[in-house]
C-alpha cells in the first residue's frame, strides 16, 4: 500500500471554547446597538442552535404559548423553492429559557419575504456566512473574539454544569451523545 509510506500529520484537537456568565452578558450588551443581531446571539447562546438553524428559522417555528416560556422548532422545510433541513436529518424542539425569553419578549419580527425570524438587511434569508461576517464585524468594533460554535458550546457547557445528562444535551443540541462528549 502507498499510502502506508506517507508520513501522517498531526492534527492537533482544536480547543473548545465557551462563554461564562460574565462574558456572555458582555456580548450581548455589546450587541444592543444592533438589536436584531443581539437577538440572534442570544437564540445561539440560550437555545444552542446552529448558526444555519437560526437562519431557517421562520415565524411559525418559534410557539411562545408553550408553558412556561415557549419552543423553538428547529425542523426540516423547503421555502421559496428551496428545500432544507438539520445537519443531522433530524426534527427537534428546543425550550426556550427565560433569559432567552426577556430577549424575545422585545424582538419584533419583521416583515419579509417569507416570514423569516432574522430577515437580512435585504428582507431575504440571511446567508450563514454573511450572518457570521456581520457578527466578526460587531465583535472586532466590541473588541470580542467570540464565534457562533463558542455560542454553541456555551449552551451545552450550561446544560452540563446544571447537572443534565449527556443524552439530555446531546437531545437538545441535536448531537449524538459521542459529539456532547
Amino acid at each position: 500500500n502507498p499510502a502506508a509510506r506517507v508520513e501522517r500529520y498531526r492534527q492537533r484537537a482544536s480547543e473548545i471554547r465557551f462563554l461564562t456568565m460574565r462574558q456572555i452578558d458582555e456580548q450581548l450588551e455589546a450587541l444592543q446597538p444592533q438589536h436584531q443581531l443581539q437577538v440572534m446571539v442570544a437564540i445561539l447562546i440560550y437555545a444552542g442552535l446552529r448558526r444555519e438553524e437560526l437562519t431557517w428559522l421562520r415565524a411559525e417555528d418559534i410557539d411562545r404559548s408553550s408553558k412556561p416560556h415557549g419552543l423553538i422548532r428547529v425542523r426540516a422545510k423547503t421555502v421559496g423553492g428551496e428545500s432544507w433541513e438539520p445537519k443531522t436529518s433530524r426534527n427537534r424542539v428546543v425550550p426556550i429559557s427565560s433569559s432567552l425569553a426577556a430577549y424575545l419578549d422585545n424582538y419584533e419580527i419583521p416583515q419579509s419575504d417569507h416570514e423569516w425570524v432574522f430577515p437580512s438587511p435585504k428582507g431575504c434569508r440571511w446567508d450563514k456566512n454573511n450572518f457570521s461576517q456581520a457578527l466578526r464585524n460587531a465583535n472586532l468594533k466590541a473588541g470580542l473574539m467570540w464565534s457562533c460554535l463558542d455560542f454553541r458550546h456555551t449552551f451545552g457547557s450550561q446544560l452540563a454544569q446544571r447537572g443534565n445528562s449527556l443524552f439530555q444535551i446531546s437531545t437538545l443540541m441535536g448531537n449524538s451523545p459521542e459529539i456532547c462528549r
